[in-house]
């Protein structure tokens, strides 16, 4: 028969065990705690590439959606400022508190016009291309682009 003190030795845990047990615990929730950081600014990453694409094709939409030969003009919904250079015409805007700048610019896609026109009314084409660009969560500037062809009806 065992005596009483003999029990007591082989119950419970040593302090050796005890500490290594504490160690892998500590280590477990130090590597949850980076793989939460992690995931955290993945997810802030992709609603800014989200969010980019979504004004992008905001802007190719309106302007599928604008008459033809007022493409070169600032589309109000928008809220955009247009400037011309020659046949081509860029307008700018600037979205969420300045977290985003959008650029559209309209450039004809046939060289009928003449040097120096700012309409677009002799064309039958334009290329219409959308340039967001955004700073990533480590401040890095990220640029989304978006174009599209739009004819004449």
């Amino acid at each position: 028969m065992r005596s009483i003190t003999s029990i007591r030795e082989q119950a419970g845990f040593t302090l050796v065990e005890s500490m290594i047990a504490l160690f892998f615990v500590a280590f477990m929730v130090a590597e949850m705690g980076m793989v939460m950081s992690y995931a955290s600014r993945n997810t802030n990453l992709s609603q800014r590439i989200t969010r980019a694409n979504a004004l992008a094709e905001e802007a190719i939409e309106k302007s599928r959606n604008t008459a033809f030969n007022n493409l070169q003009f600032p589309i109000t919904a928008l809220g955009e400022t247009c400037t011309a250079n020659g046949n081509v015409a860029t307008c700018t805007s600037t979205l969420d508190g300045g977290r985003f700048a959008r650029v559209r610019t309209v450039t004809p896609r046939d060289s009928s016009l003449p040097p120096g026109t700012t309409t677009l009314v002799d064309s039958q084409k334009v290329d219409v291309d959308v340039t967001v660009s955004y700073s990533d969560a480590r401040g890095a500037a990220q640029v989304i682009r978006v174009g599209s062809i739009i004819s004449r009806h």
